[in-house]
């Protein structure tokens, strides 16, 4: 008797917060998983559940990716992550791209199947920890954009000779190495935040391009014409580079552009994780 008076009393728990959610929610329908989420959080005896029922409904929405509910994310983690990012002196034209990466971490599943936002218990205001998500990965970036003077990230090792060169190719890296690197950073520089944030999450995060496409709410066709515009950019933005700062010929041009070419994956995944 005592065992069915406490599960009754568990489920007008989990249905009045659900209530509470959905009030908060307007247009966002229940999403699956949620009465487990929350019978777990009354078992953990979780506090102040009835103020966080409403952030709880939303977060678990967005695992299930509801639109509606993934709409109502994008729309407040700007003004959520800036604030925290400012504190850390991280410049405000890479608070775009950082709270793409939050959004990533909230969103994609890892190795084990879950993702960030699983493990808001509902134990504070979601908000904080949106902000804690923020504040790891800036504190990442900035860690890594202070190497030891001994290394170079975004040196490229394709472009040292190799034993298997030609001994043309092996004069054109000689020749042109600094410049390379310099045409290439210059390239991955201009950009756009979003362009950077595709590439970063096709070739650093190993995102596939349905993800990419989820994330960004576009059809994976569009996604993928997105990723391949943003490369062919970057080799141009090479091309006028070296154009612009050495004395080429057309063939020497066109063979550090195939070589830049042919490592352009593995450029990108270096650099880009370098400055991630």
């Amino acid at each position: 008797m005592q065992r069915r008076t406490h599960i009754a009393t568990n489920d007008s728990a989990v249905a009045r917060l659900i209530a509470r959610g959905a009030s908060e929610h307007p247009g966002i329908v229940e999403p699956p998983g949620l009465r487990a989420r929350l019978v777990g959080c009354l078992a953990d005896d979780a506090k102040n559940l009835e103020a966080r029922a409403g952030d709880l409904y939303i977060a678990s929405a967005c695992i299930a990716g509801d639109p509606g509910a993934l709409t109502a994310l994008d729309a407040r983690l700007p003004a959520i992550v800036r604030p925290a990012l400012a504190k850390l002196g991280v410049p405000a034209s890479d608070d775009d791209e950082i709270v793409q990466r939050v959004r990533v971490a909230l969103l994609v599943p890892d190795e084990r199947g879950a993702c960030g936002l699983s493990g808001y218990t509902g134990r504070g205001e979601l908000r904080a920890y949106l902000r804690a998500v923020a504040v790891r990965i800036a504190l990442k970036r900035l860690e890594r954009e202070q190497p030891p003077a001994s290394c170079d990230p975004g040196d490229l090792a394709a472009w040292l000779p190799d034993v298997s060169d030609s001994p043309e190719l092996v004069l054109l890296k000689q020749r042109c190495r600094d410049d390379l690197r310099a045409a290439f950073a210059s390239a991955l520089a201009a950009l756009t935040a979003r362009e950077r944030t595709l590439l970063r999450q096709h070739h650093v995060d190993g995102l596939t391009v349905d993800r990419i496409g989820a994330l960004h709410q576009v059809h994976r066709a569009t996604c993928a014409r997105w990723i391949e515009a943003a490369r062919v950019k970057v080799l141009r933005g090479v091309r006028s580079h070296l154009r612009s700062s050495l004395e080429l010929d057309r063939g020497e041009l066109e063979n550090a552009i195939a070589l830049v070419r042919s490592e352009l994956d593995l450029s990108l995944q270096r650099h880009l994780a370098s400055h991630a």
